[in-house]
């Protein structure tokens, strides 16, 4: 140890140590006001105390960066749960982890920071999914490796640098998008087609009704008596059904999709027509839950897959190969809505709020497609005249 005395009449003291981590000489000081024998032993003890903590804290900084290269990607992805299920609905959680997950399933037990570009790349390079999904999976992959880095988990993120092939757009693909939804001509001779069954019934009534209003399947079965007024002919859309992450058997009723997804929504004839013949079908069972109006014969709410099912067996049925049955889902009655909106001349402001859309892009999609539709109509009614 040494000093040396400084402008202001104080004496700052050194000593030298060495850093194994860096492999280099380092200078610790301390500044006293004097030089006395009881000074000295004090810088002693202080630069003593300081070159201790400068050393145990390079030990930790060493065995916590060891231990963060030896984390695995489970290890980081059970956290990463853990603070998403904080702030997403259980549905959205219980789909987007899935999905992770899902990609994540054979690299869970490796290293973190071994985990490269390479990998993801191949592994959407080799994907069959269509490139929607794969714009998908990137987006929530993204988000977990982002989310890695921020904590120090890697040092960059694999999914950056990853690029998507760009799939050939066929006319085959183009066509059944665009026929995602049914005219209204297209909905008659689809109903037509409905089984008769008294089990079948109740799916039956409940497509039409989505198909009448526009509501989500989640919307539909979450509906209860108390939010049906029958006399100022409004449904009062408050909740939606939580199927996804739980059976429907335990299905949970939450908060609908988005701020615009809570609305009322008037309701025709038909619509009453429906709701009374629910609430005498209901009277025929034992309800597990009378609150509810679309329940099956066994009186539990109506299962969502056995509806996209029975939709799929209906559209074979009605001869709409055209519209690619294979792919019907309660989501198609929706967009049927939207287009039956469009077909009477409901403006788009007003489509988007029955529907609770809050992004327009999808309103618009289906607005156009119908317009178009119907000026090509027109165009050949004129060219009749003469």
């Amino acid at each position: 140890m040494f000093y040396k005395k400084t402008s202001n009449g104080k004496y700052r003291y050194y000593e030298k140590f060495y850093d194994e981590s860096e492999g280099k000489w380092k200078q610790a000081t301390v500044t006293l006001s004097a030089k006395s024998r009881q000074a000295q032993g004090e810088a002693r003890r202080r630069l003593d105390k300081k070159i201790d903590e400068k050393l145990s804290g390079e030990y930790d900084s060493r065995r916590n960066r060891k231990k963060i290269d030896l984390i695995t990607v489970g290890e980081v992805f059970e956290e990463y749960c853990a603070f998403r299920k904080q702030e997403l609905k259980d549905s959205t959680y219980w789909t987007q982890t899935r999905t992770v997950r899902s990609i994540l399933g054979s690299v869970m037990d490796k290293r973190i920071k071994s985990v490269t570009t390479r990998y993801f790349q191949v592994f959407f390079t080799s994907s069959q999914s269509s490139a929607t999904y794969k714009r998908t999976q990137k987006v929530l992959l993204n988000l977990f490796f982002r989310y890695a880095l921020n904590l120090g988990y890697i040092d960059d993120n694999p999914i950056e640098k990853v690029e998507l092939p760009r799939q050939r757009k066929q006319l085959e693909v183009i066509e059944r998008k665009k026929a995602k939804f049914f005219s209204r001509e297209e909905m008659k001779q689809f109903m037509s087609f409905f089984d008769p069954n008294p089990i079948a019934i109740r799916k039956n009534l409940l497509i039409e009704f989505m198909y009448l209003t526009g509501v989500r399947i989640g919307e539909a079965l979450a509906l209860t008596w108390e939010n049906v007024d029958l006399e100022k002919r409004i449904i009062n859309i408050k909740y939606t059904v939580d199927y996804l992450s739980v059976k429907i058997s335990d299905f949970k009723i939450t908060s609908p999709k988005t701020i615009d997804s809570y609305r009322k929504i008037s309701i025709n004839t038909r619509c009453i027509e429906i709701l009374n013949e629910m609430n005498r079908l209901n009277h025929e069972i034992v309800p597990k839950d009378k609150r509810f109006v679309f329940l099956n014969n066994k009186g539990t709410l109506i299962d969502p897959k056995t509806v996209n099912f029975y939709l799929k067996e209906v559209g074979k049925r009605a001869c709409l190969n055209e519209k690619y049955p294979e792919g019907f889902s309660s989501h198609m009655l929706r967009h049927s809505h939207i287009s039956l909106l469009a077909e009477i001349g409901v403006p788009i402001k007003a489509i988007m709020e029955r529907v609770g859309h809050s992004d327009e892009k999808t309103t618009i999609g289906v607005y156009m497609h119908v317009t178009e539709k119907m000026r090509d109509e027109v165009s050949e009614k004129m060219e009749n005249i003469g």
